[in-house]
Order: structure tokens, then sequence, then C-alpha cells
């Protein structure tokens, strides 16, 4: 799953807390200073400075808790992106309205809106007077692009497997291995039952050559009158009346 776009008051709110996380770390003395309390003519005694540092670091944590909750840190980040924008809607009054310019709101995710970007910063005064961020704009504009167009052709690409997955689901096994292999392989199933009808086929022609031998013709005349009998009793059987009532 894609992470969510930072918006303006979380990347705000994530950089107060950080700040709030430093300024509620515990004291700790610099070494200098233990060595010069050790040799001091009246030191502080360990035990008793590390009281003291527990204390304090107590009632800081108590103190950052109290004065900087996360309700407090998210108002002043709203705050902050307020104040960002209304310092730009001032700037885009006092300039005029721009064509092609790159307003605040715009979906930077958007296909329309990464295509009608601009491919270069439309004012050319702040062009002169900003020229590295121009630069930058003119970079992350391309870059965009670029990665637009790559998107598309990965959107193509996820179709068309899906497509191809559709027309493959109705020859899914009933087990789930997916389509059915190739039988015909080295020691595949086709090869394995071959060999168990070879080995068969000897076992039939071993028995048959233990059969009395007969003539050829008397082995035709069995089999056609047993073929007649069989015919016999299905016209016998479909001519039942107890079988077949009229």
């Amino acid at each position: 799953m894609a992470a969510p776009v930072p918006t303006v008051p979380s990347v705000k709110q994530s950089f107060i807390a950080a700040q709030i996380t430093i300024l509620a770390q515990p004291p700790v003395p610099s070494h200098a200073w233990r060595a010069a309390n050790t040799a001091s003519d009246h030191p502080i005694p360990p035990r008793a400075l590390d009281d003291a540092l527990s204390a304090l670091a107590h009632a800081i944590q108590q103190h950052c808790r109290r004065v900087y909750p996360p309700q407090a840190t998210r108002n002043v980040a709203d705050q902050i992106a307020s104040a960002y924008a209304r310092d730009a809607e001032r700037k885009v009054g006092a300039e005029g309205d721009v064509d092609g310019a790159v307003l605040k709101e715009l979906d930077l995710s958007d296909d329309v809106v990464i295509e009608a970007l601009p491919p270069s910063w439309p004012l050319d005064r702040e062009i002169n007077d900003y020229p590295m961020e121009a630069k930058r704009y003119v970079e992350a504009a391309s870059r965009l692009t670029r990665l637009n167009e790559e998107r598309k052709t990965l959107r193509q690409r996820v179709e068309r497997l899906r497509r191809l997955k559709g027309s493959v689901d109705p020859f899914r096994t009933t087990d789930g291995a997916g389509v059915q292999e190739n039988l015909i392989t080295r020691n595949g199933p086709v090869e394995v039952e071959l060999e168990r009808m070879r080995f068969l086929l000897a076992r039939v022609a071993g028995r048959m050559s233990e059969l009395p031998a007969t003539s050829p013709g008397s082995r035709i005349i069995e089999l056609a009158s047993m073929g007649g009998a069989r015919k016999r009793a299905v016209d016998e059987f479909l001519a039942d009346a107890h079988v077949f009532p009229s």
C-alpha cells in the first residue's frame, strides 16, 4: 500500500514533534563539568546530583506534556500552513493572474495536471531573481512528466496482464495449481503410464503364449459366434415387453 502524500500541516507537525522530543531529553552534565565538580573544594555529592537531575528531567517531561500536547502541535502546524497560504495568495494577488501559473491547490498526482504544467517557471522576473529555484522547478517538472509517462506504461501493462489472466482463468485446475503443465516431459505422467503399459503388454504377451495353439480360422469363427450371441442378447433385451412396454 502506497504511503499517504504528506501535507504542509503534517510536515510541520512532524518537525515540531521532533523538536519537542529534543527538548524533553533529560539533562546530562558534560564531562568537563563533572571533572570541575570533582576538583572543586566543595563538590556536589554524586547521589545528590543524580537526584537533582532526575527531578529536573521529570519536571521537563511534565512541562512538555502539558505545554506541547498533540492537539497544540497540530494547531500550531495548521497556523503555519495558513500563514504560508495567505502569503502565497498575497503574492499571487500582487502579481496578478498569470497564464500557466502553478497554483497551490493543484493535485500533482493527476495526469491532466501534470501534462498541463509549464516546462519552465511562467514568471520571467522571478526566473531572473531566483535562478536556482527556477532551475529546480524545470528539473522537477521534467522528472514529474517522465514519471507520469512511466506510470501510464505500467498501467497499460497491468491492464494487459489482467486481460490475459481473465483469458487463462477458465483453464485453472480445481486444486488451484494453475494451467496444466505439459504432460509429455521426461519422467512426466505420460512417460510413467507408457512404461506401465509396456510391462502390461509384456505380461499379456507371455500369457497369450501359454494358451493352446489354434488355427486363425477357428479364432475368427469363435469371435464371430461371440459377436452374434451378443447381438441376439441385445435384440432380445430391446424386444422384451416388460422392459419397454408398448
